[in-house]
């Protein structure tokens, strides 16, 4: 089925807030034939109208900031952490997340006055959060007169290359990484990261924003939970038993995790922005992002506005420099 995207106009004529929608991933025939009859892998299941939430939601008062701004909502139907250029079907189906997303940039541009923006906000969640980082320099060349900024949440996949459950319990040495999905889905990767890493460069493809980090010129203000529930017990096959092993290996996970947002800060230039609530969660506490999760009476929407709009009212790098989850 074709791919799509939602369009709602806002008063503020030449501002726009564009947001890459999350729903995991697929790997093999089985994991990505069993989306193909959903939302998640046809556009057959969309509905006609949908409400925005955080940066996309259009009422003031949860979403102070860019309410009235033009805002842009692409589904997520590929499987593919909006990477794939896959023309040719592999399994009946084809992985065209970044096809999706240039061809919406082409479509406004052409039908709503796009090529005018002075102000872009990319921000998504989850497997959209991969794809915000992905694209962030994307929309930056494709909208050269605009001033780009993003904000993925819950994207940051992954700290490195840290061991799974199995391997930390039976101190089994890192699985290295494949180009696998690279492959399946003919990935659109960055060109920046590409050019410096010829040999490998599946490693700038999705799912490896740690190594892809560094490469990307356009601002960014992560949002990321530092005990990533997703990441924990569904990517790294950590069990929910409660036992004295997985929260062992909670505890490691979230150490991985905070060197590797220090890290990412450090590699840049200091203009990039942070929340990192030391909880053990995915999205539920970011997408509503002027509510729920707060660290020291801040929360992210408060947080990334602040960012964004160069106020420098509060801190742009907001975390609580937890050893175990604290919410």
């Amino acid at each position: 089925s074709p791919s799509g995207y939602y369009y709602e106009r806002g008063d503020e004529a030449n501002r726009w807030v564009f947001f890459l929608a999350g729903g995991g991933y697929c790997h093999d025939e089985s994991t990505c034939t069993s989306r193909a009859h959903s939302s998640l892998g046809s556009s057959r299941q969309w509905r006609q109208t949908m409400k925005g939430k955080g940066f996309s939601a259009s009422d003031q008062q949860s979403n102070p900031d860019f309410y009235n701004w033009n805002k842009v909502v692409i589904p997520y139907c590929g499987g593919d952490l909006h990477s794939g250029t896959r023309r040719t079907a592999v399994w009946d189906l084809y992985f065209a997340g970044h096809l999706t997303v240039n061809g919406t940039i082409e479509k406004l541009r052409k039908h709503a006055n796009l090529t005018s923006a002075t102000h872009v906000l990319l921000w998504g969640l989850s497997a959209g959060g991969i794809g915000a980082f992905e694209h962030a320099d994307y929309f930056s060349d494709q909208l050269p007169n605009a001033t780009v900024q993003a904000t993925p949440a819950g994207g940051f996949f992954f700290p490195g290359n840290p061991k799974t459950y199995s391997e930390f319990i039976e101190q089994q040495p890192v699985d290295p990484r494949n180009n696998s999905i690279y492959e399946l889905y003919q990935s659109r990767v960055h060109k920046g990261c590409a050019a410096a890493n010829p040999a490998q460069e599946y490693m700038c493809g999705p799912s490896n924003v740690a190594f892809l980090f560094p490469y990307i010129k356009t601002k960014i203000f992560i949002a990321e939970n530092q005990f990533d529930s997703n990441q924990i017990f569904i990517q790294a096959g950590c069990p929910r038993d409660h036992s004295d092993a997985a929260e062992r290996y909670i505890l490691y996970y979230g150490s991985e995790m905070l060197h590797a947002m220090r890290a990412a800060l450090e590699s840049r230039n200091h203009t990039d922005g942070l929340y990192f609530p030391a909880c053990l969660d995915h999205t539920g506490n970011l997408v509503n992002a002027y509510a729920t999760q707060k660290i020291n009476d801040v929360t992210y929407g408060e947080a990334m506005a602040d960012w964004y709009f160069g106020r420098n009212k509060l801190p742009h790098v907001n975390y609580q420099n937890a050893t175990r989850p604290e919410c």
